[in-house]
């Protein structure tokens, strides 16, 4: 697949499942998806573009200093904020302004986070799974999807690739992970529960499968969740009052390498409230990003 087809399809996650519009800030200096990391060069990347909206694939959805980006017919509510430096965003508009001092005001619960996305690498496995015939392998990536695990109010989705990373992504947008002692031992305990899962499955793979078995105890473990790397998180609060307004979903830059959003969430039974959140990427050890977080002196996804 050429690279204008991987930046395509990373817009369609982007849009459809991550429900914002896409900006440069999702691809440079490089973009991740189906656990393989891409490097991107910013003249590359605006050709890549330029050609998808001549093409009518993808259609500018608004601009600042930066342009943004959706798909055909999908549409994003409020137009994004322009950022003072500081991080804290303004605008002329009236609508705008009370929307931000509504913000500004809002009562918020605790710092949380969720849409975790983890990566490691385990020698064999896709091999060991492929060969049983038990997976659905995807005919073009070669991925195995392992069935989405629920645990503890998680859903976790699980994906063999074909160079033998595993991805893992922790899905928990109704039932966030709180960024405190009780919410990293959730998190922890779930992903403890994805190491014994994958475990089992790696050693029943192995003792069907029909080739000389090179397998010790020591190859079947799977590296422990601790050590797996994060690629991306959701770092957000949810507001305490119930939101009553017209729904929106704004977007503004922080710096040159992050996203901030605000919007509604939906959380059944007609309750509404307001999300504040941040895309993040640290690109490190779970253990080192959990510890990172909990440190960090400014650990707010948004400047109040």
């Amino acid at each position: 697949m050429i690279l204008s087809d991987r930046v395509m399809q990373r817009i369609k996650e982007i849009v459809l499942n991550e429900h914002r519009p896409v900006s440069l800030l999702d691809f440079l200096p490089s973009f991740e998806i189906e656990g393989k990391k891409y490097d991107m060069k910013y003249s590359s990347l605006r050709n890549i573009l330029s050609s998808l909206r001549r093409t009518h694939q993808i259609q500018v959805a608004f601009k600042t200093k930066q342009t943004f980006y959706t798909l055909p017919g999908i549409t994003f509510g409020s137009k994004m904020m322009t950022p003072y430096h500081t991080g804290v965003p303004s605008s002329s508009s009236a609508d705008n302004d009370s929307l931000y001092r509504r913000i500004q005001d809002l009562p918020i619960g605790k710092n949380a986070l969720h849409d975790i996305h983890l990566g490691f690498n385990k020698e064999d496995i896709w091999s060991l799974l492929s060969a049983t015939g038990s997976f659905k392998i995807n005919s073009f990536s070669k991925d195995i999807r392992l069935p989405v695990w629920e645990i503890r109010s998680l859903n976790i989705k699980t994906t063999i690739h074909h160079s033998d990373t595993v991805s893992v992504v922790v899905g928990g947008s109704y039932h966030p992970i709180a960024v405190d002692f009780n919410g990293i031992v959730r998190l922890s305990n779930a992903l403890t529960s994805v190491e014994e899962r994958l475990y089992n499955l790696i050693q029943e793979s192995s003792m069907s499968s029909t080739a000389p078995s090179k397998q010790d105890d020591g190859r079947l473990l799977v590296p422990d969740h601790m050590g797996w790397i994060v690629t991306m998180w959701h770092f957000g609060v949810d507001g305490l009052t119930e939101y009553t307004g017209e729904k929106f979903s704004c977007t503004w830059e922080v710096g040159q390498n992050a996203l901030i959003r605000a919007y509604t969430k939906d959380f059944g039974s007609g309750r509404t409230h307001i999300r504040l959140e941040r895309q993040e990427y640290p690109r490190k050890s779970l253990a080192y990003a959990i510890e990172e977080k909990l440190n960090s002196t400014s650990n707010s996804p948004i400047v109040r």
